[in-house]
């Protein structure tokens, strides 16, 4: 009987460390991993907005993204820096390119490094433009900053199409 209450308390005890070791290991990893996953559904969140806006044709919001001294760099056009002048870029934008349907963002790759972190994602969507379904595809670069106690805003932003599958 001593024998197997001896075995069980071993068996107790090892599971025991077995597990404050897993715990320890967790509590070493989780500060970086959970800043990383925060950040990243952060920023996946914000491409929904982004999408949002874009769908209901909202030029306002979309600026409402980008910081006051951000820049773009539209696929075939020129820069164009600041809050207000790119409030009056997606406003053309918007109208020139159809009615958004649906858009979604994959991400490549980031490297978040203080407050920047700078995000490469792949895009595809369909637009309903002079009633007819036309799908794209493209790429993304766009260096996210994030603001003194608050989110993160588009600093910098290119994006040019890449050849419908």
């Amino acid at each position: 009987m001593n024998l197997v209450l001896c075995i069980v308390a071993c068996c107790a005890l090892s599971l025991v460390q077995a597990q404050t070791a897993q715990d320890t290991k967790n509590k070493d990893m989780p500060g970086f991993l959970r800043q990383l996953a925060d950040t990243r559904k952060t920023i996946a969140d914000a491409y929904v907005q982004w999408t949002e806006a874009a769908k209901t044709g909202n030029p306002d919001a979309l600026a409402g993204m980008y910081t006051n001294d951000a820049t773009i760099l539209p696929d075939e056009r020129e820069a164009v820096t600041g809050k207000d002048a790119i409030r009056a870029f997606y406003g053309d934008w918007l109208a020139q390119r159809g009615k958004l349907v649906q858009e979604k963002f994959e991400n490549i790759n980031s490297l978040e490094e203080g407050d920047l972190l700078i995000d490469s994602t792949k895009y595809s969507g369909i637009l309903l433009k002079d009633g007819k379904e036309v799908r794209f595809t493209g790429k993304r670069l766009v260096v996210w900053q994030r603001q003194f106690q608050g989110p993160w805003k588009i600093a910098r932003d290119t994006w040019n199409k890449s050849p419908v599958p």
